[in-house]
Parts: C-alpha cells; sequence; structure tokens
C-alpha cells in the first residue's frame, strides 16, 4: 500500500509536469494505475477528475502567457466542451475490453503526431475566413470527443490546432491549451462523478502530485526547448503503445 502511494505520487508529478507542457499525463498515469489494479475504464475516469488539479495549478502558473488572450481562449473552451461531453457519453457505454483494446492505437498515434515537424502558422485568429473557421471549431469539437473519451495525447492534438489559430510563441498556444483542458476535463469530470466508479483514494495522491506538477510545467516551457520534451514523451508513447497492446493481444 505505501509502495503504491509513493509510486503515485512520484508518476503523478511527472504526469502533471507533461500535461501542462505537451498534454500527455494520460500516458503515464494510465499504465501506472493500471500497474496498481485498477480496471482500465475505472483509471481513465480517475486520470480525467485528477487532472483538473494539474490544470488549475497550469493555469495560475500561465497568467503571464493568457493575457490579451480572453477571446480565443472562450472561444477555444466552448467547442472543446461540447466535444468533451459527447466523448464522455461515449466512454460510459464502452466497455472495460473495447477500452483495452482501443488504447494501445490512441497513444500509438499521440506519439506518431509528436514526431511530425510542426508547420508554420497558417493563419491568426482574426484573419481567418469563415471556412477556416468552421474547420478549426469542428477540429477542436473532434479533439473535444477525444479527451473526454480517453484524452491520452489530446493535449497535443489541441496544441497541432492552437498553433495555426494563434499567431504566437509555444508558451501562449500552451496556457490557451490548458485552459481549454482543464474545462473539458472538469465538465468530463463531472458526469463521471456521478455515472461511474472513482478510485477515491488513488485520486487524493494524484491530486497531490499533479497540482505540483501542474505548477511547473509552465515555467519549464519559458525554459527549456519543447522539443526536446516532446520528441523524449514520443519515443516513451510508443514504446508504451507497443507493451500495451501486447497485454491486450497476446
Amino acid at each position: 500500500m505505501l509502495f503504491n502511494g509513493i509510486f503515485l505520487l512520484i508518476a503523478s508529478v511527472i504526469a502533471g509536469t507533461l500535461s501542462s507542457v505537451v498534454g500527455m499525463a494520460s500516458v503515464i498515469l494510465y499504465p501506472a494505475l493500471l500497474f496498481v489494479g485498477l480496471p482500465p475504464i475505472m483509471a481513465n475516469v480517475t486520470i480525467t477528475v485528477g487532472i483538473i488539479f494539474s490544470g488549475t495549478s497550469a493555469v495560475l502558473s500561465s497568467k503571464r502567457e493568457l493575457k490579451g488572450q480572453g477571446s480565443v481562449t472562450l472561444h477555444v473552451m466552448a467547442f472543446a466542451v461540447i466535444g468533451a461531453i459527447i466523448g464522455s457519453i461515449i466512454l460510459l457505454h464502452s466497455s472495460n475490453k473495447s477500452f483495452q483494446d482501443v488504447a494501445p492505437f490512441v497513444i500509438l498515434l499521440s506519439g506518431v503526431l509528436m514526431l511530425i515537424p510542426k508547420k508554420q502558422s497558417a493563419y491568426v485568429h482574426e484573419g481567418v475566413s469563415k471556412t477556416a473557421s468552421a474547420i478549426a471549431a469542428i477540429a477542436i469539437v473532434v479533439v473535444g470527443i477525444y479527451v473526454g473519451y480517453f484524452g491520452a495525447g489530446g493535449g497535443v492534438l489541441m496544441a497541432a490546432i492552437l498553433i495555426r489559430i494563434i499567431d504566437a510563441p509555444y508558451a501562449i498556444c500552451n496556457a490557451v491549451r490548458n485552459v481549454s483542458t482543464l474545462t473539458m476535463n472538469a465538465v468530463s469530470a463531472l458526469i463521471f462523478i456521478f455515472t461511474t466508479p472513482i478510485s477515491w483514494s488513488a485520486l487524493v495522491v494524484l491530486a497531490v502530485g499533479l497540482f505540483i506538477g501542474g505548477y511547473i510545467g509552465p515555467i519549464i516551457v519559458r525554459v527549456i526547448p519543447s522539443a526536446i520534451m516532446k520528441y523524449s514523451v514520443a519515443i516513451g508513447a510508443i514504446i508504451l503503445a507497443a507493451f500495451l497492446a501486447y497485454q491486450a493481444y497476446f
């Protein structure tokens, strides 16, 4: 019991930091919770509730980057919440087996996407066409659905969209992403708390570690090149996907 608590605390600090830097908390916490004995869906739901704490501290730590981004942040939040509600409902009607089967492929996709070099922003938010705005809105809703259902790598997908609608450094795009992620997880968590079992004992430990890690993340983004961290996490995600696929299918 003590070992599990220490193990989850360390994992949650790392996950909270990654969550507020590249949005990959589930890549660390999902296998960690499976390791201590939680079933797949309960593990994912517990993570969703726990990430509220890293999201809160990340937003508090990102006040500098969020100045002047109120309008775009509200737009992103609105569409992301719609998707998160849909994704959460889908998860509630999934079985542990089907969830366990799809998880490796989702994590693999997240890792591969992180390895693909980013292009320069195609347009800025203020000057986009109606068509481009509609495409961006649909993409954000789709990411919200994905985050509500599983979430691992969802932050990476959201960041990829935001760097194309916000003509700003990665630190600012990341701050907006942290706000939208917090909102999505809060909505999903509210649904899950009243509809599906959560490991409250694990959540207490996760909350402490995630809050600490979430506050550290934005500070790291300011001083360390994000590419170094993202490529490291991408390689880890691909290895993890292979491991989870082996567990699910062999």
